[in-house]
């Protein structure tokens, strides 16, 4: 199944971030990024999956999650198809 980072993740990084008590720039530091990647990951900015996996290292929590495999139906896969439904008229 595919993964897709959290809807929420800004927040997950901002509150851990605060939770420890570190500033974006200490934060920045000690994940040896720019303080304008940290600035720009916590205002939505979705950042390359490398940077993800070093803030869930670093905080130790998860921004990743499972995507649900939604199939559609089509018409074609209901049994009740009309002539409308196959034929394309010009």
């Amino acid at each position: 199944m595919d993964q897709a980072i959290k809807s929420n993740f800004h927040l997950l990084v901002k509150n851990e971030r605060t939770k420890k008590n570190l500033t974006q720039e200490e934060l920045a530091k000690k994940l040896n990024e720019k303080v304008s990647l940290i600035k720009r990951v916590e205002e939505g900015w979705e950042p390359p999956l490398s940077i993800v996996k070093k803030i869930e290292r670093f905080f130790n929590i998860e921004l990743m999650e499972e995507l649900e495999e939604k199939q559609l139906e089509s018409k074609a896969d209901r049994k009740d198809l009309t002539i409308g439904d196959v034929v394309e008229v010009r």
